[in-house]
Formats: structure tokens, sequence, C-alpha cells
């Protein structure tokens, strides 16, 4: 990892009367080091998205980042806090740029590897572009899959695009993963609801709701 010169703080900074912030400030000021500087801004990226509810501020500290350090492992990290403000904020678009970008950085730790490619399912679901996003959801399983997220999101692209039985495949091996993944078994039960017969259809569901049952009793 290098550094290249160090930029000035973004516009607007420091924002609050916080001690919190005052105490971050410094610690970015006076960090000699390429890595210490780093640690203090990822703190105060973390405090204005957190604590100080500037989204703005967090998002402008990130991109600092992204300019100052040459650190595609980093890099990548913060193109997914910059995917996670926009998601928050329900900005789909912009949040698959996001992760996309973190792609391009070519990380190699597995973490960063499957939640970029997890999230960039999640909005092309949410955009309605199914089975773009069954592709990333399958990407990111190729990583890991004792994570409940992407099975999850692999059954949203699923039921997307009509496959009523593949999503529900994907809601039980999500419950498999973590039994008590609330997102999963609320799908779940919401698509036995509307369709009844896939309890008839599917000796897997049938033996899950055998489970369930037995566990409440």
């Amino acid at each position: 990892m290098s550094s290249s010169i160090r930029l000035p703080l973004p516009p607007g900074i420091p924002a609050t009367r916080t001690h919190v912030e005052q105490e971050i400030l410094k610690a970015v000021d006076t960090a000699s080091e390429a890595q210490k500087r780093k640690q203090a801004l990822w703190r105060l990226a973390l405090f204005y998205h957190e604590q100080a509810k500037r989204n703005d501020l967090a998002a402008a500290v990130l991109q600092l980042m992204i300019q100052e350090f040459d650190d595609p492992e980093n890099t990548a990290v913060v193109y997914y806090a910059l995917g996670r403000i926009a998601q928050a904020d329900e900005k789909w678009a912009v949040a698959l740029e996001q992760y996309e970008k973190g792609l391009l950085e070519l990380p190699k730790q597995p973490d960063t590897l499957y939640f970029l490619r997890n999230n960039a399912g999640f909005c092309l679901n949410a955009l309605g572009r199914f089975r773009e996003g069954e592709s990333y959801c399958r990407w990111s399983l190729e990583i890991n899959s004792r994570r409940p997220n992407a099975f999850k999101n692999l059954g949203i692209s699923f039921y997307g695009q009509g496959d009523l039985r593949g999503a529900a495949w994907c809601w039980l091996e999500a419950l498999n993963v973590d039994p008590d993944y609330p997102q999963a078994r609320s799908l779940l039960d919401e698509l036995l609801i509307e369709h009844p017969a896939l309890r008839a259809q599917c000796v897997s569901i049938q033996l899950e709701l055998f489970l369930r049952n037995t566990r409440r009793s």
C-alpha cells in the first residue's frame, strides 16, 4: 500500500461541535503513517454515517479515501460502503454502480467479493432486472454458500422470473444455513400463503413445514 499526497478534508467539515468529531479530526490531522490516517478516515466516515446522520459527508470522506490511497483492496471496501449508503436511501442504480466499481478493483478477500456480488444482485432485483440479479447471486454463492443472504436474494430473482419452486428452494436453503433468518422465513411463508399448491408439489417444503411444526409442539 502506498499513499499519494494528503488531500484536504471535504467542505463542511467539521460539521458538529461534538467531542467525538474533534477527537477523530485530530487523529486524521496528526496521523504520521498512511495506515493510521486511513483508519482515522474510516472512523470519521462511520461517525458521519451512524452518529451525525450526515451521509453526504460520510460519502465525501469515502471518496477522499479513494483519491488519496492506492490500495485496491481498501478501495473495493470503500466502494462497498458507498453502495451501502446509497442502498439505505433506496438509490438502487447508484448503489449498483458503486458495487460494480468495487468489483472492478479485483479484490481478493472472499468476504469483500461475496458482499459486493450479493448486494449488486439485491439492487438488480430491486430494479426489476431479475435475470442479471440471478447471475450475481449465483456468483456470490460460488464464494460462500454458508451465508443466507445470497440464497434469499437468489430466491427473489427466481420469484421475479416466475420460478416459484426455485424461489421456495432458495429460501429453504437460506433457512438451512440459518434457521432463524427472518427474511427468508417471511418470504417463504408469504409464498405458501399466495400459492398453497406448492406445499403438495415440493417434498422438501412439506418436510420443512413438518419439522417447523414439530419444533413448535
